[in-house]
């Protein structure tokens, strides 16, 4: 949805919050989704158009699902994480894409199932969207398998960094949670060399809280983990969750699948 809307009116802070919140909370309300797809049919964009605003919210889509699948060095298991993500997450349409690496939306050897469970409307631009997510997946995979790369699961930092936000409020905090781990706000604040609410004044100024950001923080290097062999629970205590259960909840509302599907995706 964020890709279908487009980047009009987003500054790099608010695109940095944006990347923070999908982390945290991917499913946004299925209206907007299909307001968007209603606005880029009506200015009839085509393939080319979504196909940039799809590769361009991929750079900094800071979601579990999506990091994971990044990781991933065969086609195939890119096409089977993107149709497990479909399976579990309870979407409003649910798509299923038999196909290694389609390359536009209308690719012959892409096969495509869309089950509308909660709308009766499917805008074209929105199908085509969809292939275009799965599209960039893949190419990101065939690289790794071309060039034998381990891709890293991105942090706040490196998205940060890659906007050119680094220096603001929330790259900052970003930045001594990434160093410091899950410390108090006040902590964070004196660590700046500011006050408490100087510091919350910044990040409500930037569409953020430094609780998101600790909550950002703590999905994104549990999902890192989750690659390893390391207990759930483990994982779970050492990110600052209260217990296995807590992070399954995280990880529920941030993608709409549990720790051990995620892990399952790698």
């Amino acid at each position: 949805m964020n890709a279908m809307e487009g980047a009009a009116g987003w500054t790099p802070r608010s695109r940095f919050a944006s990347s923070v919140v999908h982390a945290i909370n991917g499913f946004l309300p299925y209206s907007r989704y299909i307001a968007a797809g209603r606005t880029r049919k009506r200015e009839r964009a085509g393939e080319g158009e979504i196909d940039c605003l799809v590769r361009d919210w991929m750079a900094t889509d800071l979601n579990p699902a999506v990091q994971m699948v990044r990781t991933v060095n065969q086609s195939a298991k890119a096409v089977y994480a993107f149709n497990t993500f479909n399976a579990n997450a309870g979407l409003a349409v649910r798509t299923n894409v038999s196909s290694v690496g389609p390359r536009s939306a209308n690719d012959s050897q892409s096969v495509t199932k869309r089950d509308l469970l909660a709308t009766d409307e499917d805008p074209t631009p929105c199908r085509i969207g969809t292939l275009m997510v799965l599209d960039s997946l893949i190419s990101t995979v065939q690289r790794n398998e071309r060039e034998h790369l381990v891709t890293k699961i991105l942090s706040l930092v490196d998205i940060a960094c890659y906007l050119g936000v680094a220096a603001s409020a929330a790259g900052e905090v970003a930045l001594v949670f990434e160093r410091e781990g899950y410390i108090p706000v006040a902590d964070v604040a004196r660590k700046l060399g500011c006050h408490q609410r100087t510091l919350e004044r910044r990040l409500r100024e930037e569409g953020l809280t430094a609780e998101a950001l600790r909550t950002a923080t703590r999905l994104i290097r549990a999902t890192s983990r989750l690659r390893s062999t390391e207990s759930l629970t483990s994982i779970a205590l050492d990110e600052g969750f209260s217990d296995q259960a807590h992070m399954s909840r995280a990880f529920r509302a941030s993608c709409g699948m549990s720790p051990s599907i995620i892990r399952s995706l790698a």
